[in-house]
């Protein structure tokens, strides 16, 4: 596939991702299954895609860091997921900031959803959105962005719900908005601009944190249900595809 087919696939895998924000809460069939079943088979597609598609990529990116970097090439490449425990940490600290609990209540089940803390958080989210939209035009194979795309589409779905269900009508007039243009702005800077593959494979570490953080924190949640065999249905399925490309 030639380079304007490729930036034009990019394109459109972004408006599609988009899309997923702007009507994830119109998507009835969520409504028609129990939430363990299909929060469980999108984190198991989300978790497999970290370990089968962005782990080999980040290693590979690592190995082949320059000299030039000096001490940190050495240490990357020793240590090639340290940018992914970072992202992890990065995205805890901001779950936890959103899930103070309010002061004098008393109570860890009740969350301040306005303030600086929930732009924070959007903020947070509207950076790990604009590295997708970056990372999707830096690729330059079609079967490679369908399988990230599709990937991401599942794994947005998780991010949308718990969004809507911490932050409510905030998320719904302003925050599914600011994740949209995030990602459609990651798209322009990665089209209009050269960033060394580096910072690509950082930026992939980094984004594989916030996923694993995302998956784990709703298969052990308290407050929701999960489904063990849904989500091992998804990561056999995702198994088989990867194994079959």
């Amino acid at each position: 596939m030639n380079s304007i087919a490729l930036i034009g696939l990019s394109l459109a895998s972004v408006v599609f991702l988009s899309l997923v924000h702007v009507l994830a809460d119109l998507l009835r069939w969520k409504h028609q299954m129990p939430q363990k079943y299909w929060l469980s088979f999108a984190d198991g597609i989300s978790i497999s895609y970290v370990f089968l598609g962005l782990l080999p990529k980040i290693v590979d990116g690592t190995l082949a860091f320059p000299e030039s970097l000096g001490p940190m090439a050495e240490i990357l490449k020793h240590s090639p997921f340290l940018p992914l425990l970072i992202g992890l940490v990065a995205f805890y600290g901001m779950e936890r900031l959103v899930e103070k609990p309010v002061e004098g209540s008393g109570s860890h089940n009740t969350t301040e959803t306005t303030g600086l803390r929930v732009w924070i958080h959007l903020a947070s989210y509207a950076f790990y959105k604009a590295i997708i939209g970056y990372l999707i035009v830096q690729m330059n194979d079609s079967v490679a962005i369908v399988i990230f795309v599709l990937s991401m589409a599942v794994h947005f779905l998780v991010v949308d719900y718990r969004m809507m269900e911490i932050h409510k009508g905030v998320y719904q007039r302003i925050g599914r908005w600011a994740l949209t243009v995030a990602i459609l702005a990651g798209w322009v800077i990665g089209a209009t601009t050269v960033i060394s593959p580096i910072v690509v494979t950082l930026l992939l570490s980094f984004l594989a944190g916030g996923i694993v953080l995302v998956v784990l924190e709703e298969e052990f949640s308290r407050e929701h249900p999960s489904s063990f065999p849904a989500f091992v249905s998804a990561v056999t399925v995702y198994t088989v595809v990867q194994i079959s490309i």
